[in-house]
């Protein structure tokens, strides 16, 4: 009896992998076919749009692939009408703005708690929570050049904000609020 259990096992597993293979590779040339038409046939084309923009012209800035849709390329227009900001490029593609003696950073943070009257900054609901005072450090080890002598600044969209806590976070000289990409040409 067990003989006959054995071999029915053995059958199961080959029509397992007889029916499982062409799904896998169909599944395989789709996500092939829609790689190449996205992302490898628009290349060319999209190399070409880059090399006449400004971000390239001015910056030097190597192309990379998606590079257009970056927030630094969408911001530079923008950045570019500001006398008083500056978009700096790292060649790791690590970017940040600086502004007089501040550098100005994207921060990672998503959530941000006012209590006690002191700001925290988490990356998630419920996680370990960081004062922007304590942030330096951090972007220090990104940042080439050193910002030991420079304010640090958090580039923090409004919407992050709950509406009660926006006029608190205006105020907060470590947060430099922006609605939009727009805002840049007006950023101090």
């Amino acid at each position: 009896m067990e003989h006959k259990h054995g071999k029915f096992k053995g059958i199961g597993a080959i029509v397992l992998f007889i029916v499982t293979v062409p799904v896998v590779l169909a599944g395989l040339i789709i996500f092939g076919a829609i790689y190449l038409l996205t992302t490898v046939l628009p290349s060319p084309i999209e190399r070409m749009i880059y090399k006449k923009s400004d971000f390239y012209k001015d910056l030097s800035v190597k192309y990379t692939m998606g590079i257009r849709g970056s927030f630094a390329y969408k911001t530079y227009p923008y950045v570019k009408k500001n006398p008083s900001l500056e978009l700096i490029v790292q060649d790791e593609g690590y970017y940040y703005y600086r502004s007089g003696n501040a550098v100005l950073v994207l921060p990672y943070y998503l959530e941000y708690i006012y209590a006690g009257g002191r700001w925290y900054m988490t990356m998630k609901h419920g996680g370990d929570v960081v004062e922007p005072k304590d942030v330096k450090p951090t972007f220090q080890n990104l940042i080439k050049e050193d910002i030991s002598k420079m304010e640090l600044k958090l580039l923090v969209k409004e919407s992050y904000f709950k509406k009660e806590q926006l006029d608190l976070a205006r105020q907060e000289s470590a947060f430099v609020l922006y609605k939009n990409k727009e805002d840049f040409a007006t950023i101090k």
